[in-house]
């Protein structure tokens, strides 16, 4: 798989994925570069430190098909790395790294979010389990939902926040093993792509949905508005800079023109403006987007194959 910079320079999705995490959007003044010519590890992440120009070698060799994710953890020089069905942890930032799980999940179509120290949380919009990891212990709980997944799930001390594949918000104070529902729904019969959770305020999110565009809300789904002109696409992607949460970009599929777009708000989700369009850049459905940490004008997005 390829990125790009809105600016349309390349870049890479290990770097993407560790720039974007909301745990890291202030950067921990004891976070270290990473100081080697080469990662230890399967070959499923690297580092650039030339946007992408150049990466780092690897002692492993990727295997055909793997969408590896990353996230940055508060505990500095700490992150999560997921791939096919492993859990792996780097303590070095990123230049070796340690098998601490393998699952029986396929875990291609899962994310993984950083909480609080030295916590992440390993989800997926497909399947129920939730994978807990704290410290080089991995655990698992179900999700709220029987038999579903979740659009976006965020951590927070001493509490976690749900998005269901319909909308619906849960919260639970016992790091996933019960769950109570928050407000409701934005509407009946709703399938969720995406969603994001604001960083700083956990009552602000923005949902993507088949068909009917995006909704966002303020109060922890207790209200929705819908946002526009997009009521009539299929909002693939979402996401959100953590420099300035009222900067939302959609990826999406516009049903009345045929044509895939990115599209950006500057108030938090409820209204959007077409910034790129398939004509200027490889859209799918469904292309990966991670926002600068620091840049809230700056937004990453992958796009093609595996080539």
């Amino acid at each position: 798989m390829t990125s790009r910079r809105y600016a349309l320079a390349t870049a890479t999705v290990a770097l993407l994925s560790v720039l974007s995490t909301p745990a890291v959007a202030t950067p921990d003044p004891s976070w270290n570069r990473p100081h080697c010519g080469k990662v230890y590890g399967d070959g499923s992440v690297t580092f650039t430190e030339t946007d992408g120009q150049v990466l780092a070698g690897t002692t492993g060799t990727l295997r055909a098909v793997t969408y590896a994710k990353v996230a940055a953890l508060q505990e500095p020089n700490t992150l999560i790395g997921i791939g096919r069905q492993t859990i792996q942890r780097s303590s070095d930032a990123g230049c070796s790294w340690q098998l601490l799980d393998k699952t029986p999940d396929d875990l291609s179509t899962y994310d993984v979010q950083p909480g609080p120290g030295d916590s992440a949380y390993v989800y997926s919009v497909n399947d129920q389990p939730i994978h807990r990891v704290h410290g080089s212990q991995v655990t698992t709980v179900l999700g709220p939902v029987a038999g579903g997944g979740l659009a976006a799930l965020d951590a927070r001390p001493g509490r976690l926040r749900a998005v269901a594949g319909d909308g619906q918000l849960y919260d639970s104070i016992d790091d996933g093993t019960s769950w109570q529902r928050v407000g409701g729904p934005a509407a009946p019969d709703l399938f969720l792509y995406d969603a994001v959770v604001d960083p700083r305020n956990p009552d602000h999110v923005v949902a993507g949905v088949m068909s009917d565009g995006v909704y966002v809300t303020f109060d922890g789904g207790r209200t929705w508005t819908r946002s526009r002109p997009v009521e009539r696409v299929n909002a693939f992607s979402l996401a959100m800079s953590p420099a300035d949460p009222s900067k939302v970009w959609m990826e999406g599929y516009d049903r009345d023109r045929s044509t895939r777009f990115i599209w950006e708000s500057t108030d938090g989700g409820q209204k959007f403006r077409e910034v790129l369009d398939q004509s200027r850049a490889d859209l799918v459905n469904g292309n990966k987007m991670w926002a600068s940490p620091v840049d809230p004008d700056l937004l990453y997005f992958s796009y093609g194959t595996s080539s």
